[in-house]
């Protein structure tokens, strides 16, 4: 994805936290209206009595108080029409959660009679993807069914990183561009007899999906495609599969016994959202994965993609994703969120690269430049990003797993375990990921 474009979707997506923030505003004020109405009406009734009060005047004010519904209707509906034509979101869909199960399935039971289509939905995060064509009718339900709702968001538009323009070099960071040249794997200790790492450990990978290459002839891969749209994947998930999984001895993957979860989230320009994410987040969950790794991400949060991550979270999968290669101060989501293993990319002198994303929550960081990885077509590539960086710690991770760590002592032993390269914890962690001592 060309690096303007993507600058618009992150000024889009600012704007569109800014509006929507409005929008949930009026959603919630206007389910104020009736109660607000008949506290007028109490308050018109205590000070005048019921003979002193005609047919007519207290018509008048039910009148008025529809009025200023009517308007508060009219309002949300607007709101929804402008977000529709922002370029960070997914154009009439909305992310409902809801405050019991109960509210959930009402809303399933309504919907198709006011022209909402349910895309999606779970009850185990009591949320629903939503459609719709009239926002009109969208205002409405959202107005009058206020109380059900727990939150009311946009669907943000995902995607796998791309580059930014590298000719504008960032000094601060001493540079950043020297690749690796290789797969990274003397850089991270695991160059040596690594083909029984991973063994029991299943991976997911959320991305565009896994194509045949004799990188991974003898994996174990079982394929999940959520997109659905009859086209086929564009090679990012092959080599993210390669650099966890790959049977090479000098170009392949850290943990070659690994099972892979194909789960494509992401078409053949690499596109996303954040509905789509989470849905694969609870399908390699159902499926048994142990290790989610997700080299993609947005700058909207969101929370039906917050809750996918605790409900993985709270069953002991650990989920492995990409800081971003925007060159921000701040991390993509879900790298972004707690308990997410977020990952930086170096280069081959260990420096942050130029392109990646910092935070102080930055977790650990990985080779990420010039990076030799599978593809589509039975192809060999180098590529750089923070993509690559998380699919090497994701690799690492399974490995331990399969040395006998406990889910809930990974994180800690990959902090522990770095090596430090003096740089900022913000743009690196706790600096490169290193295989522990076994």
């Amino acid at each position: 994805m060309n690096s303007w474009f993507k600058g618009i979707l992150i000024f889009s997506v600012v704007v569109c936290l800014l509006s929507f923030g409005t929008l949930a505003w009026l959603a919630v004020k206007t389910t104020d209206v009736p109660e607000q109405s008949a506290k007028k009406s109490q308050a018109w009734d205590w000070v005048f009595q019921p003979t002193q009060v005609g047919q007519d005047a207290v018509t008048a004010a039910l009148d008025q108080a529809a009025a200023e519904a009517a308007r508060s209707v009219d309002e949300l509906a607007e709101r929804l029409q402008k977000l529709n034509s922002a370029p960070g979101v997914k154009a009439n869909e909305l992310l409902l959660t809801f405050k019991s199960p109960e509210a959930l399935r009402a809303f399933k039971e309504r919907a198709a009679a006011l022209g909402l289509k349910v895309l999606h939905d779970d009850e185990r995060l009591l949320t629903a993807r939503v459609g719709y064509t009239d926002p009109a009718a969208m205002a409405r339900e959202l107005r009058q069914n206020a109380a059900d709702l727990d939150n009311i968001g946009l669907n943000y538009l995902a995607w796998v990183p791309g580059l930014p323009d590298l000719s504008q070099v960032d000094t601060a960071n001493a540079g950043g561009t020297v690749p690796f040249g290789d797969s990274g794997l003397n850089a991270i200790g695991a160059a040596r007899d690594r083909r029984a790492w991973g063994t029991g450990t299943t991976v997911a990978v959320l991305d565009t999906g896994v194509t045949d290459h004799a990188m991974l002839d003898n994996s174990k891969i079982t394929h999940i495609d959520l997109v659905n749209d009859g086209e086929a994947p564009n090679g990012h998930g092959t080599a993210m599969t390669s650099l966890i999984a790959g049977v090479d001895a000098q170009e392949g993957g850290v943990a070659p016994a690994s099972q892979i979860l194909d789960i494509r989230v992401a078409d053949t320009n690499g596109e996303s959202n954040t509905a789509l994410v989470a849905e694969g987040i609870m399908r390699a969950v159902d499926e048994g994965a142990l290790v989610i790794n997700i080299s993609l991400g947005t700058t909207g949060d969101s929370a039906m993609l917050r809750k996918a991550i605790d409900y993985a979270q709270d069953r002991g999968v650990i989920v492995v994703a990409a800081a971003g290669n925007e060159q921000q101060t701040a991390l993509a989501y879900p790298a972004g969120y707690e308990g997410v293993i977020s990952v930086a990319a170096v280069d081959a002198y260990g420096n942050q690269a130029i392109f990646s994303n910092s935070g102080e929550s930055l977790t650990i960081a990985a080779p990420g430049v010039g990076i030799v990885s599978a593809y589509a077509d039975n192809r060999m590539v180098i590529s750089s990003g923070t993509s690559q960086a998380t699919a090497l710690t994701s690799g690492v991770v399974s490995a331990m797993l399969g040395f006998g760590y406990s889910a809930e002592s990974v994180t800690a032993a990959l902090i522990s375990n770095a090596k430090t390269t003096g740089a900022p914890k913000s743009q690196v962690g706790a600096g490169i990921v290193q295989i522990p001592q076994r």
